[in-house]
């Protein structure tokens, strides 16, 4: 359509061009994202995947499908090819064009694409994917010198080692199957296939862009969990042969294995994931919950039981769970003491604490004959060479949850499979991640934090989609961190970020009453810089300052703190800066202060006290994009963070 055309007519107008190719290039370039452009015919012949096409007329384009709709461009009947484009050097001239409402997106000539897919939804609808790549040579000279037609963090890319686009691992599978999703959101593609007819908003995938901020590569130190650093997640701890989320109710999510309470009454109260319930077991008479029926084990089976349990009194003796005769986990002294037999048993070395909830899991493994006990993802006790003994018939059997068990208990998830230490590790110290494409409010991780937004638009990221802040009040905020809110404990958060128009406030962790951290860039230099407020024991705050960060590239950011190794600040997976003062948190005062906290990324309005972050005001909000943010219930290691950042997508 564009590229087969007799371009010599122009000549005479080469100069009146070049003019306006010079005020285009004062613009500044948009952030990379996806735009759309509509045509009243059948192109698609013309557009075969895997061909490389190169558009030379100025081309507008649109941030929003909905502008197409309008009988005055695409219309929603008739012959029609409707252009996907991830560009990365388009420009913005709303500001200056007649249609001041419309995020309209003007293309260079000389754009270079490949064509990666084709798809009909409908006999008279043709959607062509295409992506935007440096050309093999230079198709546009720049109008003047310091010109800057394709931003540079993209041009240098082409001197340094070439890193594989996440198309190439594969290039047998069209653009929109190679996320891996899990099956309850494949179902959501094909609706919002069958949305692109009703002229509704396509999600894209975004290809990934060398990081550029360090020259060292470092040696990993680990490798736990990182199998799931790489876009991907394991399944929710609700996706179960039987769950329990406690939630009012002592049903199971599936119905199969209801659970029935025997002894005295039980009562809820709000649970570790906070927009649920978790179930109270007092003993003031003796309570347990029955489940029929039960599952019918052999010696070959495999099992993972996995839950949060918050323990009201020490030195406890209790059955947590019984799955079956002589299968169990239980509570001795306070310890944990698990059988897999009549003679036949695990041991534990530590004993519980209480008012803190804790992640506690008991997985047997037939293939190998293992059987691991874990607390907060680590391993307590391990047995191998041991097989289940199991009765010749056990499912009139009944399962047994807290019998003699003073506390509460939440998220309790029976599998019959045997996780994986790291899965076990991810279920208990994930508190969110969220990948920040596709469904961008959705959080990954086992516990369903899901977050909202406002004012933030989705472009080409890190991995896939990113969000990007360009408004002040522009803000994606998630709910519900509880482990956060418990005094001194551990954590972390990690997350891609791209600085571009300004400095500012990127990320906040605080509750209504507490401000528990705060992640900015300084307006003098750019340096990044976390603040914790009365962080030290005479109450002052603490702010940790790290490098400055580059203009319009990704790079990735992580704090940690934990009551033994204090405040550090990493960039590019290298330690940047440690805050020893940082000996405590302001949740530490109990009450409210203790209350799940909030994650904002951008603009934070929220009530609590965030002021004192060195070198800009809290309101200050950030102009950027940020990418696949990790939250963890405890102080991620640097390995972790070398996985996160040398992990390339699948």
């Amino acid at each position: 359509m564009y590229s087969k055309v007799d371009r010599t007519k122009l000549r005479p107008w080469f100069r009146y061009l070049k003019l306006f190719v010079t005020a285009l290039a004062k613009l500044p370039v948009a952030p990379r994202q996806t735009v759309w452009r509509g045509v009243r015919k059948d192109h698609s012949a013309e557009y075969p995947p895997g061909d490389e096409v190169t558009w030379w007329a100025f081309s507008s384009c649109t941030t929003s499908l909905s502008v197409l709709e309008s009988d005055l461009y695409l219309g929603n009947t008739g012959t029609r090819t409707l252009f996907s484009v991830e560009t990365i050097n388009g420009r913005t001239i709303r500001a200056h064009s007649h249609f001041v409402t419309e995020d309209e997106i003007l293309l260079l000539p000389g754009t270079y694409f490949q064509v990666k897919s084709q798809i009909s939804p409908a006999p008279d609808l043709h959607i062509v994917h295409l992506q935007q790549k440096i050309p093999p040579h230079v198709l546009l000279e720049p109008p003047f010198e310091g010109a800057e037609l394709i931003p540079f963090s993209e041009s240098d890319r082409l001197s340094r080692p070439r890193i594989k686009e996440p198309e190439e691992l594969d290039d047998s599978r069209p653009w929109y199957t190679k996320k891996r999703i899990l099956s309850v959101i494949a179902a959501v593609v094909a609706l919002i296939i069958l949305a692109i007819i009703l002229g509704s908003v396509l999600g894209t995938q975004k290809k990934h862009t060398a990081q550029t901020t360090s020259t060292s590569t470092p040696t990993l130190t680990t490798t736990f969990s990182s199998i799931y650093y790489n876009g991907s997640a394991p399944d929710p701890v609700s996706v179960a042969d039987a769950f329990y989320a406690f939630d009012g109710t002592t049903n199971d999510l599936y119905s199969l294995r209801n659970g029935a309470v025997a002894g005295g009454p039980v009562s809820y109260i709000q649970g570790y994931v906070p927009y649920g319930q978790a179930i109270v077991l007092n003993q003031s008479n003796t309570t347990q919950i029955n489940i029929q029926p039960a599952f019918n084990l052999t010696t070959n089976s495999n099992f993972t039981i996995e839950g949060f349990f918050m323990l009201q009194k020490t030195q406890l003796n209790a059955t947590l769970i019984q799955l079956a005769p002589n299968i169990m986990l239980n509570l001795v002294n306070g310890v944990l003491f698990a059988s897999i037999g009549l003679n036949t048993s695990i041991v534990g070395t530590s004993v519980l604490s209480t008012q803190n909830w804790l992640h506690i899991s008991f997985v047997y493994y037939a293939t190998k004959q293992t059987a691991t006990i874990s607390i907060d993802g680590i391993v307590e006790a391990t047995n191998s060479s041991v097989k289940l003994g199991i009765s010749a018939n056990n499912t009139n059997s009944v399962i047994i949850i807290g019998a003699g068990f003073q506390g509460y208990i939440d998220q309790l998830s029976i599998s019959l499979i045997a996780k994986t230490q790291d899965v076990i590790q991810w279920d208990a110290t994930i508190a969110a991640y969220y990948r920040l494409d596709f469904q961008w409010t959705l959080d990954s991780g086992p516990n369903g934090l899901n977050a909202s937004g406002v004012d933030v638009n989705t472009i080409f990221g890190w991995r896939y989609d990113a969000l990007n802040f360009n408004a002040s009040d522009a803000s994606f905020q998630a709910n519900g961190f509880t482990a956060l809110g418990t005094p001194q404990q551990a954590f972390s958060v990690a997350l891609w970020v791209r600085a571009e128009t300004r400095s500012g406030v990127f990320l906040t962790v605080a509750n209504p009453y507490t401000c528990l951290l705060v992640l900015g860039l300084q307006n003098d230099g750019n340096k990044i810089v976390a603040y914790l407020p009365n962080a030290t024991a005479t109450g002052a705050g603490v702010n940790i300052v790290g490098p400055q960060m580059p203009i319009n590239a990704w790079t990735h950011v992580a704090f940690t703190w934990s009551s033994t190794n204090f405040a550090k600040l990493y960039t590019s997976a290298l330690l940047a800066n440690v805050g020893v003062d940082a000996t405590t948190l302001n949740n530490v005062r109990g009450g409210n202060n203790s209350a799940p906290m909030t994650v904002t990324l951008g603009n934070y309005s929220g009530s609590a006290n965030c002021q004192g972050i060195q070198g800009v005001n809290v309101s200050q909000t950030f102009m950027g994009s940020l990418d696949e943010v990790f939250v963890f219930a405890r102080e991620a290691q640097q390995g972790d963070l070398q996985q996160i950042i040398q992990t390339l997508p699948s």
